[in-house]
Order: structure tokens, then C-alpha cells, then sequence
């Protein structure tokens, strides 16, 4: 049981990561993309085409990612802590950002788990650590493309994490004038403690502006599984009442 629960907690971290991908932002914004990926075959189940709306609102210091309906990743810099939503089972976990521990650790430490289990996990998680640490490698191509009326600059960009490759061709603009300052400083706050993450996103800098469109193609156990990434809207609007706040009625994992 504690294992899973574990391993639940990493898996959503993950998430941050997927999601965290280059951008820019500044109060109040509002950012959506649609993700798309193929329909493939592994170990004898066929998995079907699948498309993910992912949808960022932003303010000075807080951030909210929505992965569809039912994940939400809360970032709140006034307070130096994040919330992982779990709406389908109104459920959360809470972390601390910022200190001197990893983002691991801090996983570990509120997930509830007894001292005993606590430090099974941290065994646990020295490998994972390993498997996560990610290699990028990022070029500009120098061809530039009108997309949606934004003039893009194309990048290639490749991947290797967790036994998977990822070759991607990346279609980037910054005439989309918002503040790159603050969108950084958000994603340092939560993925600049994930171990082997900083040379990612020193990598990853080299992409200026905000991803228009990509497509990739990731290799992993003998298959190849392509996808693509759209920006669909950027704008500047009010958010909703209680975007950057945990409804009240959903509960604290570990309690």
C-alpha cells in the first residue's frame, strides 16, 4: 500500500514536468494547448489516439495547470507551496517548494507515510532519481515560419529520459509579448529542485518565446509513439474565483 501511494506521488510530479514545458506568461494569463498522440501498440494492448487539453492560468506569484478534468497543479510562491489535485477522488497532496530538500523528498515527507515507510521510500527514490534525470539537447535550425500569424523560429530538439527518447521539431515565437521573467522564475521554484533538472532547463532556455507548435516522436521498448502540441489561446483575463486555492471540501492525503 505504501509503495503505491508512493509511487502515485512520483507519477504526478512527473506530470509537472510534461507540463512544464517552455513558455511565458505574465498576471492573469491565460494559456491553452492541445496535445495530441498517436494511437500505438505495446505488449499486446492496443492504446487508441488520444488528445489532452492543457490549460495554465498564471498571476504574479501563483500558477495553476490543469491536465484535463481531473489533475490540477497549484503553485503558490507566497506561500512556497504546491498542491497536486486529484478531482476525481476530491483529494490532494502538499508540498513544500523552495528549501533545501528536493522535490522528492518534500513528496516523501508529505504523503503521509510512517517513519519506516518514509525511509523505504528515500531508498526507492535514489533510483528513480537516477531514471529521471533527464539529457536534452536543443538546436536552432535557423528556418523561421508564419504560424497563426506569429513568425516562428524552428528548433530541434532531443530528449532522453527514463529509457525513452524523444526527437521533436519545435516551432517557437516571441512575438507573443508577455513576461518570461515570471514564467521562469514559477517553473524554477517547483522543477529547480527536481534532481538533474537545472542542465534541462539551461538547455531548454536555447527556445525562445512560446511554443506555437511541435510535433515529436519518442522511442520506447522497441515502438515509436508521435504526438504533437498546439497553442490554441493566449490571452489576458481575470481568473475565476478560487483558480489558485484547493476547493475546501477536497482532502489532505496522509490525514
Amino acid at each position: 500500500m505504501a509503495q503505491h501511494r508512493f509511487s502515485k506521488v512520483l507519477g504526478l510530479i512527473f506530470l509537472v514536468v510534461c507540463v512544464a514545458v517552455p513558455g511565458a506568461v505574465q498576471a492573469d494569463t491565460y494559456i491553452k494547448q492541445k496535445n495530441h498522440t498517436d494511437g500505438y501498440s505495446m505488449m499486446g494492448q492496443n492504446q487508441p489516439a488520444k488528445d489532452d487539453l492543457f490549460v495554465t492560468w498564471m498571476s504574479e506569484d501563483k500558477a495553476r495547470m490543469d491536465h484535463g478534468e481531473d489533475t490540477s497543479i497549484i503553485i503558490r510562491l507566497d506561500t512556497m507551496k504546491m498542491y497536486i489535485v486529484n478531482h476525481a477522488e476530491m483529494t490532494y497532496v502538499e508540498m513544500a517548494i523552495g528549501g533545501k530538500d528536493d522535490i522528492f523528498s518534500n513528496a516523501i515527507s508529505g504523503s503521509g507515510l510512517s517513519a519506516e515507510e518514509q525511509a523505504e521510500a528515500k531508498k526507492m527514490m535514489q533510483g528513480f532519481a537516477e531514471m529521471m534525470k533527464p539529457e536534452v539537447s536543443v538546436t536552432e535550425t535557423g528556418e523561421t515560419q508564419e504560424i497563426k500569424n506569429w513568425t516562428c523560429k524552428k528548433y530541434d530538439m532531443t530528449m532522453s529520459m527514463m529509457g525513452a527518447t524523444t526527437r521533436s521539431e519545435v516551432w517557437a515565437s516571441e512575438d507573443v509579448k508577455i513576461d518570461y521573467e515570471l514564467y521562469r522564475s514559477l517553473t524554477y521554484s517547483v522543477m529547480g529542485q527536481t534532481p538533474g533538472i537545472e542542465d534541462m532547463m539551461k538547455e531548454m532556455g536555447k527556445i525562445k518565446g512560446i511554443v506555437v507548435l511541435s510535433t515529436s516522436a519518442t522511442s520506447m521498448m522497441g515502438i515509436d509513439v508521435k504526438g504533437s502540441q498546439e497553442l490554441v489561446e493566449v490571452s489576458e483575463r481575470p481568473a475565476p474565483a478560487g483558480t489558485y486555492e484547493v476547493p475546501s471540501d477536497y482532502k489532505k492525503e496522509g490525514q
